[in-house]
């Protein structure tokens, strides 16, 4: 029996596990200069970049940990607290053992309302590779008394260093004397010959003169124009960035002004940021336009024109877009002067007080007396106008009379006859 509670409230736990809502839009990123995957040498920097998304006022925790190839692994911090959505970045130096190196960055991100979690981690695998032979890659440090100064070896332009320092791999078989090369702007060039042995971390020191003001300048990894120290956001091919130094998005539609072609409309990323296009100008984008008009821009959601008043012809093309009528008026119903029902075209006869017309538009005279229906009294009998159309009254005899006085004319016949 008690085995069979502990297995109900190990599944309770389990469906409530289940459900438990977490943090959307986590994700985290993690990557390095020369991108996951890459090879390394020995004494080669490394700048490892890593960010988690989350929402304003998330509580964000990390920890960065490395894996070495002998399964050796190395935390590099633990529990460090960050801002959701901001690009942070370390550096070191690669040292051995040989082999495939690992990068482990675990996250755990925390939301007050509603009170929940998510964790995760992500991975970047790097290869730690030895020189020709088996030998270690041979490496070159140079240190100076200022930063952002160019590097050349024996003449060869290498890279700028927003760094005091900088570390770089030198070609296999290179051994021997060779100059270094500092330059600066403002600074007087300082070279120095260093004896670079094979397969191991050289280093040189070269102090460069730069005047009263020292030339020395911020460190500014990415090259945006903010100084490290103050800089959020890793992005060495956009200079186009807020007081953090992190990319502009002005019309806020996810793509950074850098990327933007369009930096001030927002638009979607398949369109390089730009709004989506209208060809016809109708005011409805091509994805949403099932019509193409260019000449008319009164249309309906879909992009086609209107036609209000349902006579075929569409609003822009309409000189009566809301009253019913043929092309061959221009859309507007036909003109009736006279209000007889039939129009101008077809009217032969200008009557404005009769509206019983026949098809001609002329005032019926159904008893044919002269006297159109609509001024005759009697408009199904003849009569003359004197009497409004209707037939005149004769005398009139009653009945009555007519019989009494027919039986007086017998009955004096009748008394005459028998005096006689």
């Amino acid at each position: 029996m008690k085995a069979l509670r502990v297995t109900i409230m190990c599944l309770v736990l389990i469906s409530l596990c289940a459900v438990t809502p977490e943090p959307s839009s986590c994700a985290a990123n993690l990557t390095i200069n020369k991108g996951c995957g890459a090879t390394y040498y020995v004494n080669e920097l490394i700048l490892i970049s890593y960010s988690v998304s989350g929402s304003p006022g998330d509580s964000i925790t990390v920890t960065l940990k490395d894996k070495l190839a002998d399964g050796t692994i190395k935390v590099i911090f633990a529990n460090k607290s960050i801002l959701p959505n901001i690009q942070y970045f370390a550096t070191g130096v690669v040292a051995p053992p040989y082999g495939t190196e690992t990068l482990i960055l675990e996250w755990t991100v925390t939301t007050v309302s509603p009170p929940m979690s998510a964790t995760g981690m992500e991975m970047c695998n790097f290869i730690v590779a030895t020189g020709p032979g088996g030998a270690p890659g041979t490496t070159l440090r140079v240190d100076s008394n200022v930063s952002n100064f160019q590097v050349f070896f024996d003449g060869a332009y290498i890279h700028t260093t927003p760094y005091s320092y900088t570390i770089f791999t030198l070609s296999p078989g290179i051994s021997g004397p060779h100059t270094v090369t500092l330059k600066k702007t403002g600074c007087t060039d300082a070279s120095k010959t260093v004896n670079i042995i094979p397969g191991v971390a050289n280093q040189v020191t070269i102090t460069m003169d730069c005047g009263p003001g020292g030339g020395e300048e911020p460190a500014d990894f990415d090259g945006d124009g903010v100084p490290d120290d103050q800089d959020a956001c890793y992005n060495p091919d956009c200079n186009i960035v807020d007081s953090r130094g992190c990319p502009k998005d002005q019309d806020r539609d996810g793509l950074n002004d850098c990327d933007d072609q369009c930096p001030t409309e927002a638009g979607a990323p398949a369109d390089d940021g730009c709004p989506a296009k209208d060809k016809d100008n109708d005011g409805v984008t091509d994805d949403q336009d099932a019509c193409y008009n260019p000449e008319c821009s009164l249309v309906d959601s879909s992009g086609c024109p209107r036609d209000t008043d349902n006579d075929g012809l569409n609003d822009c093309e309409d000189e009566c877009p809301s009253e019913y009528g043929e092309r061959r008026n221009d859309g507007c119903p036909e003109e009736d002067a006279d209000n007889d029902g039939v129009t101008d075209d077809q009217d032969n006869c200008y009557n404005p007080g009769c509206n019983l017309v026949d098809s001609r538009g002329c005032p019926w005279d159904s008893d044919n007396d002269g006297i159109n229906d609509c001024e005759d009294n009697c408009p199904n009998q003849s009569g003359p106008r004197s009497n409004y159309g209707c037939p005149e009254e004769g005398p009139q005899l009653c009945l009555g009379t007519g019989l009494l006085t027919l039986l007086v004319i017998i009955g004096g016949i009748f008394v005459s006859m028998r005096r006689k």
